[in-house]
């Protein structure tokens, strides 16, 4: 009866160690506004770009949610100087077939690029807000979920 609780509270402190594991320092993120200089009335993008370790995926964000792995998914904080034109594309995403479940997916190796467009309604401002998604290790198919805020000036 007592080992029971033990072995709850060994797979917690695994669970969090590889929680721990998946920091998001594993990716390097790096976002910027094109153009570079904007007005309001402007159309523009916003660019979010990933360099990603050897041997590690990142999921894309233009596949079916209910697939298994977790789709990239860009949350914008509430704000008045942009209005979102539709929703995040990926950019030149690779496409695999899971054998599980036979359905495709969308993901990214080594570099990933993703892009937000935009209709400026003022300048000066910062954007920001966070990237959930998934990332996993090829060789032993470990992967992690990750929370990552952005911030981006709008000039």
């Amino acid at each position: 009866m007592k080992l029971r609780p033990l072995l709850l509270a060994g797979a917690l402190a695994l669970g969090a160690l590889s929680s721990a594991g998946a920091d998001q320092s594993d990716l390097q993120w790096q976002l910027r506004i094109e153009p570079q200089t904007v007005k309001a009335g402007d159309e523009a993008e916003i660019v979010f770009s990933a360099s990603i370790p050897e041997g590690l995926i990142l999921y894309s964000s233009d596949f079916d949610a209910e697939l298994g792995p977790r789709p990239a998914k860009f949350v914008f904080a509430a704000n008045d100087a942009v209005e979102l034109q539709g929703p995040v594309s990926a950019v030149q995403a690779q496409r695999r077939k899971d054998k599980v479940f036979g359905s495709e997916y969308t993901y990214f190796a080594n570099r990933a690029e993703f892009r937000q467009k935009v209709r400026v309604l003022k300048t000066g401002t910062d954007i920001t807000g966070r990237i959930d998604g998934q990332t996993c290790q090829e060789r032993d198919g470990t992967c992690f979920l990750f929370k990552e805020p952005f911030s981006v000036r709008l000039n």
